[in-house]
């Protein structure tokens, strides 16, 4: 870079050097002692917070995944006016109706415990079945289908006790 002073009789040019950092690195990397050795910070923070990140997602996406997959299914628990037992054509039968995930009957085969997916059927739908088959059931209760299997696992557990 040339500056160029005009004076009245006389013109003055200086040629001023900028500074280039790449030629001096090296000096000054001599001088001041630093030795490139392995990985940078940034190169291992990275790493580091792929890996966290990687950890995560093993700890966090199954438990996502089944909530998306269970997230519309509801339970029907109804119980026979008769008190008598619910037949195996009954429980398989109503399996035949798009949207029934499962139906169970529980140890004593006086409840049927049916999982639907509520977009699809609703309690109406599966009473008419019933209707159809002639059957009389009563619904003793409508509950979400986590909700039942969390109270199921903490019976277990008093169970245990």
């Amino acid at each position: 870079m040339k500056i160029t002073l005009f004076q009245r009789s006389r013109t003055i040019e200086w040629e001023i050097m900028t500074y280039d950092t790449e030629k001096y690195r090296k000096k000054r990397e001599k001088v001041l002692g630093i030795k490139k050795r392995g990985m940078s910070f940034g190169v291992i923070a990275a790493i580091v917070s792929i890996c966290i990140m990687v950890a995560m997602g093993f700890v966090v996406l199954p438990g996502t995944i089944a909530y998306i997959a269970e997230r519309n299914l509801d339970d029907a628990i109804y119980r026979l006016e008769s008190s008598g037992q619910w037949s195996h054509e009954i429980t398989t039968g109503i399996l035949e109706i798009g949207g029934i995930v499962g139906a169970v009957t529980d140890k004593g085969g006086k409840r049927l415990i049916i999982t639907f997916d509520r977009k699809e059927v609703d309690v109406i739908k599966i009473s008419s079945f019933f209707r159809k088959k002639g059957l009389k059931p009563t619904l003793l209760n409508r509950v979400n289908h986590r909700q039942r299997v969390t109270t199921l696992l903490e019976e277990k557990k008093l169970e245990a006790l």
